[in-house]
């Protein structure tokens, strides 16, 4: 099977996974031929990824890291939040639906669990009006996931609450510098939320070189979390439509983007702990490499996830080989050997 994001998704394709509503009901089942409509709404969902049969892939197993009904599901909540929030006017008229969001973030935390994997991938945005509610999901996805494997699961749902509510001012206010203040003041109408929380809705926007706001704070004197979530944040929005800079950037630009902010605008070793987890090309992409060939990614190595191993399916001219063969980027006899693009089966 190979992975097929929203964009890519057209009829004619056979589904190798089930898809389910946010209610956890099969709409589709695996080996459904999609058609015309049934493709159209997969595509429009706008975020994801979906398993499809491809020649050679059966071995290939897809997995998500955090499931597909689930991320439905928090986009709806996110949404209807927002609403309620820009129809408060104010962040004292404001009620949080905190016992929500948190059975939202226990269920991510659950199926980042069950997901068991040594990477995460985030799937690109390609609908610019869901950039308010699907990139906090995806940050919040990222920024647990890391905290769990840095030995901080302790802080797992202050670190997924946080990130989920991280541009909710926005709602309040048309000054972006603004809005981490708004979206603390958000919080603070339920005392339920930690100081962790406060922090990193506060100080997401902080750079390391004090070049950030809303209190040009520098270094160490940011939270450590809100260091985490800030460039889980800058990685997620990269690859969404409708992100500050207008241009969506593919997997691979965010990734060398992030990576070469490190020691700048975000601490050295926050983004080396948070990217060595990021798979810009997971398991099941169909990718092109620097020699022209074409083939799926088959393994990802945490820490060198832009190196993965790929099953070579076609040569340079397109034509399908007859005997397919890997080769694992990470390998030191590879090392010219480069992830060009990723690309459609």
């Amino acid at each position: 099977m190979i992975r097929v994001v929203s964009a890519q998704i057209k009829p004619g394709m056979k589904l190798a996974e089930h898809i389910l509503n946010r209610s956890g009901v099969v709409q589709l089942h695996a080996g459904t031929v999609l058609s015309e409509s049934a493709a159209s709404k997969l595509r429009d969902a706008g975020f994801g990824s979906v398993a499809v049969e491809y020649p050679r892939t059966d071995d290939v197993v897809v997995t998500h890291s955090a499931p597909r009904e689930l991320m439905d599901h928090g986009r709806e909540l996110l949404r209807t939040f927002h609403d309620h929030v820009r129809d408060a006017g104010v962040p004292e008229n404001v009620r949080v639906p905190l016992d929500g969001l948190l059975e939202l973030v226990r269920a991510m935390e659950e199926g980042l669990e069950s997901a068991n994997q040594n990477t995460i991938e985030v799937c690109p945005l390609t609908e610019g009006d869901e950039f308010d509610y699907v990139v906090p999901l995806n940050v919040a996805a990222v920024s647990m996931f890391v905290a769990a494997k840095a030995g901080l699961a302790r802080r797992s749902h202050d670190v997924g609450l946080g990130a989920l509510l991280c541009n909710v001012g926005n709602c309040l206010t048309d000054d972006p510098m603004k809005h981490p203040e708004m979206s603390l003041r958000v919080l603070r109408q339920d005392q339920r939320f930690s100081a962790y929380s406060k922090a990193i809705v506060f100080q997401h926007e902080e750079r390391h070189d004090g070049s950030g706001y809303p209190r040009g704070l520098a270094g160490d004197d940011i939270e450590p979390l809100a260091r985490m979530v800030a460039v889980a944040d800058m990685y997620c929005s990269l690859i969404a439509e409708g992100n500050q800079m207008g241009q969506r950037l593919s997997t691979q630009e965010a990734f060398d983007y992030v990576t070469s902010a490190a020691g700048f605008e975000f601490d050295r070793t926050t983004v080396l702990g948070v990217m060595q987890y990021i798979a810009p090309y997971p398991v099941g992409t169909m990718v092109q490499l620097n020699t022209g060939e074409k083939g799926i990614v088959t393994r990802v190595y945490k820490g060198l996830t832009t190196r993965p191993t790929v099953r070579v399916l076609y040569d340079p001219s397109g034509a399908e080989i007859v005997q397919t063969r890997e080769i694992a980027l990470a390998a030191p006899e590879n090392q010219t050997v480069l992830v060009a693009q990723a690309c459609e089966g």
